[in-house]
């Protein structure tokens, strides 16, 4: 569990932190045409190779720390299908727009900035025709580059208007922090620019006022240091250099000195590191393991989650990398708070069912790759509503079991209503020689019929084929002597056939569902009050002969037979 946040006092009001809300892209590595809504919490899930880092590495092309250039592509390799005819756009929308100024007082809006990376269509002064050439463009709500004035008019002249340009307060504006699956502690320290911890410590550098004392103690600190071999190491490299620079003339050189330092007195924060301690050795965070840095780099997000304002976006390349589970799980939790919070916007990709998480079925964005071409599924506006009716109807939606988000990494997937049934579909396909990991299939256990009805929701909005399997469960009232005990039946029966017509709408084809009646239990002999039913189930399924099973458990094999071959159009 977090520790609790400590109490701070209310900030001033600040303008709202910028976030990303579209991304389009065009003929940049495998996406060919890819246009995506962007949410304060933002999953891309997907198999390996279908196109989650490059949309990842698209935003950061045109917010991250450098400036983006001709050097920021790989040519042709970053072109589909590595045309270089093709022009590579990346179009990326944020609000609160961005206004500017001109020398004339009128305010415009920026909404948008496009990166392009195209050949010239004819010869000029910047190039030849087919040269490439990079062009990063504001763009208005219109989706047009802004006119406004520039320069001051001279008395009697007109006022000059051109294209707005992008300068740095503009991309400043909308900047990310951009996380990369090596997820090295050096990528956070201070001295990086917009990282965390610089963040961090902006309010320490303000209230630092003994910088006259800190260059004082930092200068005897080095007078210390300064050995007589150190001199002498110094003086070797000084005297060199400026021999190497002689031809700058002798006054010049004179004014030069090279020496040794390992700090900047002006700016101590920029100096500090995290260092790893242990039984009195004492180690730099960025020289360890992956594990224990990924560790820190966690400690670094959790101190902002407590201690941090606004940042913007945040986004991260896999972020379970070198976690255990219950570090990613502490990860995941962590993000969801800073991005529902308001503190940042969170984007990131993922292979882990930890981060892809069913029941925030707003943030997922499924993405897959098809002859070569990237496409990308998520929940649409008009889906929206079923689908936080059937979260609501899952009382422990809120603690989904990571287990049942392997359908979003499933070619296919069979969903049940438990365990016993999980086993059961599992020890079918192990008796028919199939093994469904082998073959990119999930058999997810859904935690009853109402986690039925919000994956199969799920699973329609997200394009992710899927065959349904559950108990009928309405049992015979007739031979029930007591009143009050086949009344409270009743009522379960007619419960069970709501919930079991609520699967039946939200999966809109018969021919997906496949009812066990009454029950798996009853129909392999196991009593409705028997402990230990898992167990018994699998007993009475590894007896069956598969080439001929009994009547009663003809839903359960011709679930996974559909799950095996596929399902009929």
């Amino acid at each position: 569990m977090a520790p609790p946040k400590p109490q701070r006092p209310d900030p001033a009001p600040t303008a709202p932190p910028t976030r990303l809300t579209r991304l389009y892209v065009r003929n940049y590595r495998s996406l060919e045409d890819v246009d995506v809504p962007l949410t304060p919490l933002t999953a891309f899930v997907g198999p390996n190779g279908s196109g989650k880092t490059s949309l990842l590495r698209a935003l950061n092309l045109v917010l991250g720390d450098a400036w983006p250039s001709l050097r920021s592509f790989r040519i042709p390799e970053d072109f589909t299908n590595f045309e270089t005819s093709r022009d590579i756009e990346i179009h990326v929308e944020f609000d609160p727009p961005y206004v500017h100024s001109d020398t004339l007082s009128t305010e415009r809006e920026v909404t948008a900035l496009r990166l392009t990376c195209k050949p010239y269509k004819r010869s000029g002064k910047w190039g030849e025709a087919g040269d490439l050439h990079v062009d990063l463009d504001p763009l208005d709500e219109q989706g047009d580059v802004p006119i406004v004035a520039v320069g001051q008019p001279q008395k009697g002249q007109k006022t000059q208007f051109a294209p707005l340009r992008v300068g740095t307060d503009l991309r400043d504006h909308a900047r990310i922090l951009f996380v990369d699956h090596r997820r090295s502690l050096a990528q956070h320290l201070p001295s990086v620019r917009g990282s965390i911890l610089g963040r961090l410590l902006q309010k320490a550098r303000k209230e630092f006022t003994e910088q006259d004392d800190f260059k004082r103690k930092y200068e005897a600190a080095m007078d210390t240091l300064r050995t007589e071999e150190v001199k002498e190491i110094e003086n070797t490299i000084a005297e060199t250099a400026k021999r190497m620079l002689g031809f700058l003339g002798r006054q010049t050189t004179q004014s030069v000195d090279i020496a040794f330092g390992f700090a900047d007195p002006a700016n101590p924060f920029n100096s500090l590191r995290l260092e790893y301690r242990e039984s009195g050795l004492v180690v730099p965070g960025e020289e360890l393991g992956l594990g224990i840095q990924s560790a820190m780099v966690v400690g670094i997000f959790e101190a902002f989650r407590r201690l941090g304002g606004d940042f913007g976006t945040i986004v991260i390349e896999e972020p379970e990398m070198y976690l255990h589970p219950q570090a990613q799980r502490y990860f995941y939790h962590l993000l969801c708070e800073m991005a529902e919070e308001g503190q940042c916007q969170v984007i990131y990709s993922t292979h882990s069912s930890i981060f892809a998480d069913v029941n925030r079925f707003e943030a997922l964005r499924v993405v897959r790759r098809s002859g070569g071409r990237t496409n990308v599924t998520y929940v649409q506006d008009e889906q929206r509503d079923e689908l936080m009716k059937a979260r609501d109807n899952l009382k422990l939606g809120t603690r989904f079991d990571a287990a049942r988000n392997e359908v979003l990494f499933a070619s296919r997937a069979l969903l049940v209503e438990g365990f016993a049934d999980r086993i059961a579909a599992l020890m079918v396909a192990e008796k028919l020689g199939v093994d469904p990991d082998a073959e990119g299939f999930a058999v997810v256990d859904c935690g009853g019929k109402a986690g039925i009805e919000l994956v199969v929701r799920v699973c329609r909005a997200l394009q992710i084929p899927f065959v349904v399997l559950h108990d009928e469960d309405v049992w015979p009232t007739e031979d029930i002597a007591d009143p009050a005990k086949r009344k409270r039946q009743e009522e379960e029966n007619r419960a069970e056939q709501e919930m079991n017509e609520r699967i039946k709408a939200a999966v809109g084809q018969d021919h997906v569902v496949c009812v066990i009646s009454p029950s798996l239990e009853a129909a392999v002999g196991v009593s409705r009050d028997a402990r230990d039913k898992p167990r018994k189930v699998a007993a009475a399924i590894e007896g069956v002969d598969v080439q001929n099973p009994p009547g009663e458990l003809a839903p359960l094999f011709d679930a996974v037979n559909k799950l095996i071959r596929g399902l009929p159009k």
